[in-house]
């Protein structure tokens, strides 16, 4: 395995094969890059999804992609019908387009308000800088819009598991249940060799374990494999044409 800061664009990790799950950390991205067949596998920090090599067949991220202008996604109501209790709280209310560019807490709060009358929450809050960094880049870049698809891994590892997870991530029980299900696929070493290629870019062990089960469900999506919330069609977009569902 490799890893490096920055840009990752370096040849071996170039071609139409490569697929990648990223998920946001506190200080950028993580993304774990494989292979079609989860071959060859490689952990890499990332400040910014530019970052991320522009010929990659799939990028499996998990952050909302397609924002409402007001109200609740369908995909979002979907996803916690299928994770069920207590599950169904990792999956946080999308925040709604007006909210972007609030660089407060307040601000958010009466952005939402003003035009739902309610307030956006803490959670929602803290992802929102990851919100706006994908959005503009999927509207700006065709790579961008043709490679990424929005996962959630707690709906990864349910449907990998055939259940939803029993624990939360946090937990020590929900680290191991995580943590086998990873072994079982990527090899008894993998995580923790992906572990040790990133320390020292604050990267929690269950950020890397959501990155792992993104580009389980990249293989999915590539293969033809995956499933959509919702699965209707014509599929939902937003008000500026993004897609709204999520891929599992």
């Amino acid at each position: 395995m490799n890893a490096t800061r920055g840009t990752i664009l370096d040849p071996d990790m170039r071609g139409a094969t490569m697929i990648a799950g990223v998920d946001g950390t506190s200080q950028g991205w993580i993304a774990v890059l494989c292979d079609d067949d989860l071959g060859n596998l490689r952990a890499c920090f990332i400040e910014r999804l530019t970052e991320l090599p522009h010929e990659l067949r799939v990028a499996a991220v998990d952050v909302p992609m397609g924002l409402p202008d007001r109200g609740a996604r369908e995909a979002d109501h979907r996803a916690r019908q299928a994770l069920g209790e207590p599950r169904r709280k990792s999956v946080f209310p999308c925040p709604i387009r007006p909210a972007l560019g609030a660089h407060l807490w307040e601000e958010a709060c009466t952005r939402t308000e003003r035009v739902e009358g309610r307030r956006i929450s803490k959670q929602t809050f803290g992802i929102l800088r990851k919100v706006e960094e994908t959005d503009r880049l999927i509207r700006s870049e065709s790579w961008a819009r043709r490679i990424f698809h929005e996962v959630h891994p707690e709906l990864s590892f349910a449907k990998w598991a055939g259940r939803p997870m029993t624990y939360k991530k946090k937990h020590p029980a929900g680290r191991e249940e995580r943590l086998k299900l990873l072994n079982d696929v990527f090899g008894p070493r993998a995580f923790e060799t992906a572990l040790e290629t990133i320390r020292g870019h604050y990267i929690a062990r269950d950020d890397l374990a959501d990155a792992f089960a993104a580009v389980w469900t990249a293989s999915r999506i590539v293969k033809g494999n995956a499933e959509r919330l919702p699965e209707r069609w014509p599929e939902p977009v937003d008000s500026k044409g993004v897609s709204m569902h999520i891929w599992v």
